[in-house]
């Protein structure tokens, strides 16, 4: 079961759908959204803002405390926006606020927290004791940076599930999974079960890199899952002359899958995550929701 929930929220315009996914989640398993906003402390805006100000050089009028200010009210503005997002999605979807896990919980509610602290530690550490982090498409305008994802995902140990700019009307019903023969693969199946095991119609995707051997191994992953009722096939594709990212979200589209399901691929370097070319394509933002496990 999937059914607490975490989404950040940044004040920024993929709240919204980002919100409308996480409820989409929770329709399925009668779960619980909790929306977290994280502040910045006042010493993270002091560096941040002896940062601007070396940047701006000696000329500037303006001095440390004036930066200071500014960002704070920014800052502010930002949770501000996040909370009345939050107030009017709740309004519109009729869900109630519950601040503490109800008994016997059915249908879908929703929890605001607003932490200070660092970003990034604190969403992981909250990740880290939630089912799933449902995550906003990333703009130029703002959002959730690509590597404060990719951290997320590495170090919560928990899945990370990527929505699309438009939240979808409809998640799980048919399923892609992009296989691959690895940990990271079949973590990412094991725990997305919940979702595969409602869904109508599941595809295995998988691209070939050794031939024989990824033929097999799909082959086996759609027989194992036939035990579980589930109806899956098999769309095995050649390795292509061009981007594996393309040619798995064209299978993806071909399966009407309105939800894709990976395995996260990269590693550490100096607190650095260096992900694989598919990954990275995916943490920039896709046009469908994709459950991601590393």
């Amino acid at each position: 079961m999937l059914r607490s929930i975490l989404v950040p929220t940044m004040g920024f315009s993929g709240d919204p759908a980002a919100m409308e996914t996480a409820a989409l989640i929770a329709r399925h398993f009668d779960g619980h959204l909790e929306c977290v906003h994280v502040r910045p402390d006042p010493q993270q805006i002091l560096i941040q803002a002896a940062g601007y100000d070396m940047g701006l050089g000696m000329g500037t009028q303006m001095v440390i405390g004036d930066l200071i200010d500014v960002l704070q009210k920014e800052d502010a503005k930002r949770a501000e926006q996040s909370r009345k997002v939050f107030e009017a999605f709740c309004a519109r979807e009729k869900l109630p606020v519950a601040p503490t896990p109800p008994g016997g919980q059915k249908g879908v509610t929703a929890g605001w927290q607003e932490l200070t602290g660092r970003e990034i530690d604190i969403l992981v550490d909250v990740a880290r004791v939630h089912d799933v982090a449902v995550v906003g498409h990333a703009t130029p305008a703002g959002g959730l940076a690509r590597e404060t994802s990719g951290t997320m995902l590495v170090k919560s140990g928990r899945p990370l599930l990527l929505s699309p700019s438009r939240a979808p009307k409809q998640l799980g019903r048919r399923i892609a999974i992009a296989w691959k023969n690895t940990p990271e693969a079949a973590r990412a199946v094991g725990a997305a079960m919940p979702f595969i095991d409602k869904a109508e119609r599941v595809t295995v995707v998988s691209v070939a890199e050794r031939e024989e051997e990824t033929i097999t191994s799909a082959e086996a992953l759609a027989k194992s899952l036939r035990w579980h009722g589930i109806d899956v096939d098999i769309s095995y594709m050649a390795h292509p002359a061009g981007s594996i990212h393309d040619t798995i979200m064209r299978a993806a589209e071909d399966a009407k899958a309105d939800l894709l399901v990976m395995g996260g691929y990269g590693h550490g370097r100096l607190s650095e995550y260096i992900f694989g070319g598919f990954t990275r394509h995916v943490l920039a933002g896709v046009g469908l929701p994709v459950f991601l496990v590393h």
